[in-house]
């Protein structure tokens, strides 16, 4: 189990996807919660949920990801 940073679940579509992209997990229970091992992990997820919602297509964000 990750005791590491959790933080308020959501259904959202491209929220779902930056936590598939970052490797986070949900964790289950009476009130759901995206949880992240580090706050690096967690700040990765932040910067890919904003490219996201912002316009930026997949491609964009994983060429970026190799480059660093």
């Amino acid at each position: 189990m990750i005791m590491g940073i959790r933080i308020k679940a959501s259904g959202d579509f491209i929220d779902l996807l930056a936590l598939n992209m970052v490797g986070g997990q949900v964790t289950e229970g009476k009130h759901p919660r995206f949880a992240f091992r580090s706050d690096i992990q967690r700040n990765r997820y932040n910067e890919i949920r904003k490219r996201l919602k912002g316009g930026e297509s997949l491609e964009s964000i994983a060429r970026s990801d190799t480059k660093a």
